[in-house]
């Protein structure tokens, strides 16, 4: 079971990065209409919102640094940034060293009980297969807001690289 699970980890972020390279810098900040959030911003919050939720579950401290925080927890949003925010090429190499560092840190733990349950509405989810397994879904909310927020500002390009000049190495 655990390698499904990371198997699945690895092609929801593969997802991921593909919506990142569909995407320019410009585009990444759009938020029409009453948006609270960016494409930017869900991409860092993807990030962040794994790290901050699975590490302490282990004992260990996350690898998000502590502006990445500060931008990308739950409630926040790009109206509140004081400071740049990290371009798409940072936050690509973040999401994709993440899923890969997540493996090797977890293996051999995903059947493990975690001491106190994490609760979500009438659910409480026990070990840290089901963390991450909850971590996986979140992240695919996610890249659900970034669709809608292209489809909003009329960008069909949901997925493929973006032309030679823009893209993301």
């Amino acid at each position: 079971m655990e390698e499904v699970l990371f198997n699945q980890m690895q092609f929801v972020r593969n997802r991921t990065i593909a919506a990142l390279d569909a995407t320019t810098e410009q585009l990444a900040d759009e938020m029409q209409g009453n948006l609270k959030n960016s494409i930017r911003w869900n991409l860092g919050h993807i990030f962040v919102s794994q790290d901050t939720l699975l590490y302490p579950f282990i004992g260990e401290e996350h690898h998000a640094p502590k502006d990445y925080v500060d931008m990308f927890a739950i409630g926040s949003s790009p109206h509140q940034w004081k400071e740049e925010p990290p371009n798409l090429k940072e936050i690509r190499n973040y999401l994709v060293e993440q899923p890969i560092r997540i493996q090797r840190d977890f293996a051999g733990k995903l059947e493990e009980r975690i001491q106190k349950p994490f609760k979500l509405g009438g659910y409480e989810l026990t070990t840290l297969g089901e963390l991450l397994s909850f971590a996986i879904w979140h992240e695919g909310l996610h890249q659900g807001a970034i669709n809608t927020i292209k489809r909003a500002i009329g960008t069909e390009d949901l997925w493929s690289k973006v032309t030679e000049e823009n893209q993301l190495v």
